[in-house]
This record gives C-alpha cells, sequence and structure tokens, in this order.
C-alpha cells in the first residue's frame, strides 16, 4: 500500500549511485551520516566540466549545432541525431539534482527543446540517497521553530522516497493523525543557486561558440528555468496550488485531494494528510480484487476535464506515480509542484477542438487551432486545412485525438510550415491529455479519449449556450446595449438628420442622372434607420422591465422610450414622400 506523496522507491540506498546525489563528495559525507558540507563553487564547477567531458558534453552540441543549420538550409523540421536524447538525458542525471529538476521542467515544456528531448527527459531517474534522519530533524525543527517531538508522536526516519529536492517521511501529529511529510533535503537552495552560477558562463559561451544553439535562446530559457524552479524550491508555492485543487475537489467523492496541515508546514516542510491506496504505476493485476478499470478511467477522464476546462488549473505532471487509487469510483491526486494555468479562450479554444475531434468536423478542428495560434508570417486558411484534413485521414478520422502524440506532432509541424505558432500552455495541456490517455490505458486496453469524454463535452455545451443562467446572462447584456442605444439614439439621430441637412453624407462619386435615386434612397435609410432604432428600443424596454428588480427603473425606462418613439414617428412623419 501507498501513501500521500509517499512512493516505494523499489531500491535500496545503496542500489543508487553515487552521482544522482547533490555531488559525489557531498554524497560521501550524506553515506558517512555526517553533516552535509557545502562544495566549494571551484570544485562544484570542475566537478560539472569533468563530467561534461566525460559525456562529450560539447561534441553533442557541436551535433545539434549542425542538425540546426542542415535545418535552415533545407527548411525543414530538425532532425534530432539518433541517441543524443538519451546521451543527454544520462548526463542530466550525472550532474545531480539542479539539473535532473531542469531536464524534468524542459520536459513539460516541448516548446523551448526539441520533442525528442522533451520525451526522453521525461523518463529522468529522479531517486537520490536520502538524507540521514538527524540532518531532516534539524531542517524540520527550523522550519516550524519547535521541537520535532512537540510536532509529531511518531515521525518514521527512514523516508518512503527520496527524489533530488527532498524527501517523503510518514508521521503521526499529536492528536493522532496519519500524515505524509515532505523534507526538502537541507542546503538544496544553496546548491541550485550555485549551480545556476556556474552554468550562465557555461550557456553563455555556448551559444557564442555554437551558432546553431542560437535558435533555441539558451540563455533566456535558462532564466526561465530558474524560475521555474525556484518555485520548486518553495513549498508554499506547492501548498498554495495544492489548496486550490483541494477546494476545487471539496464536494467531488471521486476525487480526492489530500488535505493540509497549514500549521505544520513551511518552505522547506509540507505536511499532507495521509492518504491510504494504491499508485497507480504501482497497479498489478488483481491488486484490487474487485477494481473495474473501465470506472477508474471514467473518473480519471472526467476529473482531468474539470481541472482543464471547469477549474483552469490542472495538474502539469499526472504521471501513474502521482495517482492513488482506491476503490472503482475513487482517485486521489498527489503532488502539485507542477501545474498549469489556461485562460479561459484558451480553454474554450481547447474544449471547441476536442468538439472538432468528437464530430469529424474538419472545419471546426481548424478554426479552433487558428483561433490558438500566433501567427508569425503570412497564413493562408485554405492550404492549412487541406493539410490538416490529410493529417485527419492519416490518423483514422474517427480516433483523431490532441492527446496521440504523433498526430500531435504533425499537426504542430504544419502549423509551423503555414506560420501559426501554438502557445505554451497548449501544448502543456496536449502533454497531460497524453498522459492521461496512457494511464487510462493501463486501466482499460479499450480506452479512447474523445469518446470518454463524449459525456462531459455534451454537458459543457449545454452549459454554454443553452442553460437558463446562459440565457439569463445573454438577455442581460442585450437590455444593457438596448439601454445605451436608448440614451444615445437622440444625439445620433440628431446628427445623422443634421449631416442629411448639410449634404455631408455624400459619396464622393458622380454619375449622371442619379440625383432623383439618391434622394429617394436617402429617405428609405433614414425610414429603416428609425425602425431599427425603434425595435431594439422595444426590446430593450421590454428586458428592462422583466429583468429589473427596481419598479421605479421600469417606469423611467417605459416613460423615457415613449417620449423618444413620439419623437421619431414625427420625424418619419415630417420626412416628405418622393
Amino acid at each position: 500500500m501507498r501513501g500521500a506523496d509517499g512512493s516505494d522507491t523499489g531500491e535500496s540506498a545503496d542500489q543508487i549511485p553515487d552521482h544522482l546525489s547533490a555531488s559525489r563528495a557531498e554524497a560521501q559525507t550524506r553515506e558517512a551520516g555526517e553533516e552535509t558540507e557545502p562544495v566549494s563553487k571551484i570544485q562544484r564547477t570542475v566537478e560539472i566540466l569533468r563530467t561534461l567531458q566525460d559525456h562529450n558534453f560539447f561534441q553533442l552540441i557541436k551535433e545539434l549545432s549542425q542538425a540546426e543549420r542542415e535545418r535552415g538550409v533545407r527548411g525543414t523540421e530538425l532532425r534530432v541525431p539518433a541517441g543524443v536524447p538519451e546521451r543527454m538525458r544520462r548526463l542530466l542525471e550525472d550532474l545531480g539534482p539542479t539539473f535532473i529538476k531542469l531536464g524534468q521542467l524542459m520536459g513539460t515544456r516541448p516548446d523551448l527543446v526539441p520533442k525528442a528531448f522533451a520525451d526522453e527527459f521525461r523518463h529522468l531517474y529522479d531517486k537520490t540517497k536520502p538524507t540521514p534522519y538527524r540532518q531532516i530533524k534539524r531542517v524540520v525543527e527550523d522550519e516550524l521553530d519547535r521541537p520535532i517531538d512537540d510536532v509529531f508522536a511518531t515521525f518514521e526516519r527512514e523516508p518512503v522516497a527520496s527524489a533530488s529536492i527532498g524527501q517523503v517521511h510518514f508521521a503521526e501529529l499529536q492528536n493522532g493523525d496519519r500524515v505524509a511529510v515532505k523534507v526538502q533535503h537541507p542546503g538544496i537552495h544553496e546548491r541550485v543557486a550555485r549551480d545556476f552560477e556556474i552554468l550562465e558562463p557555461i550557456v553563455s559561451f555556448v551559444e557564442r561558440v555554437f551558432a546553431g544553439s542560437r535558435i533555441w535562446q539558451p540563455q533566456a530559457h535558462l532564466e526561465e528555468m530558474r524560475v521555474m524552479l525556484g518555485k520548486e524550491l518553495d513549498y508554499t508555492y506547492e501548498a498554495r496550488n495544492h489548496q486550490r485543487v483541494f477546494e476545487n475537489f471539496e464536494d467531488d467523492p471521486n476525487v480526492k485531494i489530500p488535505e493540509i496541515h497549514w500549521e505544520h508546514s513551511g518552505r522547506r516542510v509540507l505536511t499532507l494528510e495521509y492518504v491510504d491506496g494504491i499508485k497507480l504505476e504501482d497497479l498489478d493485476e488483481g491488486a484490487i480484487p474487485s477494481l473495474d478499470g473501465e470506472s477508474v478511467a471514467e473518473v480519471l477522464t472526467t476529473s482531468m476535464a474539470e481541472m482543464i476546462f471547469d477549474h483552469r488549473l490542472f495538474h502539469a505532471d499526472p504521471s501513474p506515480g502521482n495517482v492513488l487509487i482506491l476503490d472503482s469510483n475513487t482517485i486521489a491526486y498527489l503532488d502539485f509542484g507542477a501545474v498549469g494555468y489556461v485562460p479561459r479562450r484558451r480553454a474554450e479554444r481547447v474544449l471547441g477542438l476536442l468538439v472538432g475531434f468528437q464530430r469529424d468536423d474538419l472545419e471546426m478542428v481548424a478554426q479552433n487551432l487558428i483561433d490558438l495560434c500566433n501567427k508569425v508570417g503570412p497564413f493562408e486558411p485554405g492550404p492549412f486545412k487541406n493539410d490538416l484534413e490529410q493529417i485527419m485521414e492519416f490518423h483514422d478520422r474517427e480516433r483523431a485525438s490532441p492527446g496521440n502524440p504523433e498526430m500531435l506532432d504533425m499537426i504542430i509541424d504544419t502549423a509551423e510550415d503555414h506560420n501559426l505558432r501554438l502557445p505554451p500552455d497548449f501544448m502543456l495541456i496536449t502533454r497531460s491529455l497524453f498522459q492521461f490517455e496512457g494511464m487510462c490505458r493501463r486501466l482499460d486496453p479499450n480506452y479512447e479519449l474523445i469518446e470518454t469524454l463524449g459525456p462531459y463535452i455534451q454537458q459543457r455545451l449545454f452549459e454554454r449556450y443553452l442553460s437558463p443562467e446562459r440565457q439569463k446572462d445573454a438577455l442581460i447584456d442585450i437590455g444593457i446595449q438596448g439601454a445605451e442605444l436608448v440614451k444615445n439614439a437622440p444625439g445620433r439621430i440628431n446628427t445623422i438628420l443634421r449631416k442629411l441637412e448639410q449634404d455631408e453624407l455624400s459619396v464622393n462619386v458622380e454619375l449622371g442622372g442619379l440625383d432623383a435615386y439618391q434622394e429617394h434612397q436617402r429617405g428609405n435609410v433614414l425610414r429603416a434607420s428609425l425602425a431599427a432604432i425603434t425595435a431594439s428600443l422595444l426590446l430593450a424596454v421590454a428586458l428592462i422591465m422583466a429583468l429589473g428588480r427596481s419598479g421605479e427603473l421600469g417606469r423611467f425606462a417605459l416613460v423615457a422610450a415613449m417620449l423618444v418613439l413620439t419623437w421619431i414617428f414625427v420625424m418619419i412623419w415630417l420626412e416628405p414622400d418622393e
């Protein structure tokens, strides 16, 4: 069994290579159970350069730069040399926690690195030798400003999991509640800051010497990674995200989010409610005798859709290790260090894209993709739609899905060929969809994302266009616009009549024999305009009286409308017939 934010590492500490700790020197100190002394910047620089040399790093960059130059000559997509992504992943693992986390973050951003690297970086080995209990105890007491025994009745000395930033211990509070406690490794902030100081000149050197690397803007992306990693090093940031997700699903009986114990949490310590269940990654056939894989997949799908399209705050790393199965109808989500935010308009466009796939509607798929993209050059919709249709046909239109990674790659490449660039949050959404689809297929081999999403999509479409709340909002909008029309109509009509009288609305094209016709049409335009204003005014008054809670407001609107209508009819009556 597994608990909240805890996992069985599957390996003893002795089986984890030394290089997966902060550094070789720190690993040796930690293994001896001594206090970890920070390695000097010079020592760490030498170690990083030695590791880069061992992995022929600059040869890797040279190969990638050559591929980028060839791409520029051919005008085609980047062809990553075979084996390079795996070699880069192994390099990051050997460089230690900072680089492992950087790789994991890049794995969530295929807009920053080629897809082959993003895919490979998702397999980064993020299990390190645990920090001894004595040092963990000191971190807990420093962060909570209390002796550990005053906070916890019991605190298991051996962690259930240890990763690059911290480790997880099971414990019990003084009131008897079981909890999972995430504690950062001591000195991790200093090590990360030191590694970034060392990285900056190396990245600058790479960008200057290897011209082909400039297209990736490595210095700009390094700064972005620094910000992202800084958030992961602050558990209060994760706690805020976690709390929002907890509140979003608080009334959902099918989704469990562990509750945060705020009084026992801080920047380096996060204490969560213990949840008993089986991690999806550990689920073996028959582990839960009564488990209905299809039902669990439906719960996963619906909760994922709600996070993206309803809450617009979603789990950006929904790996099997972050999902607990409690029973056939209940799941729990863990670890909200990486989340994605979706603007409302973007969420609606992605939902429209899913609807298009569900209906096999090429026009709807194409239009929503166009609306999602930023145009970076000349664009012609026709050729783009033709290419998109070929992609959908190639992948079987009835089974097409943005969760299909091969299809998504083709769509991204096609969009770029037509000067369309998909936004980063869309890439994050589709990556999450792909991960969810993979998890659901482990539970149900016949799972299809679009088909399973069908009931949710229909409900969302009803709520968007047909629900009483939406209809009421639409009527109120019409009423407000009508009221504005009533308010501005007299002045605008006076302006029109004044310009007509002064002949300021004439068209600067002279055609002989059309003077009488122009005068006749001028009268018709006036009548049509006044008629349209009258109809809008009547509708606005009706809506104001129907929706307004104030009787005085309704009576005032009626009196004002009658005066304006009287004036309009007089103007029509006075207008001479041709």
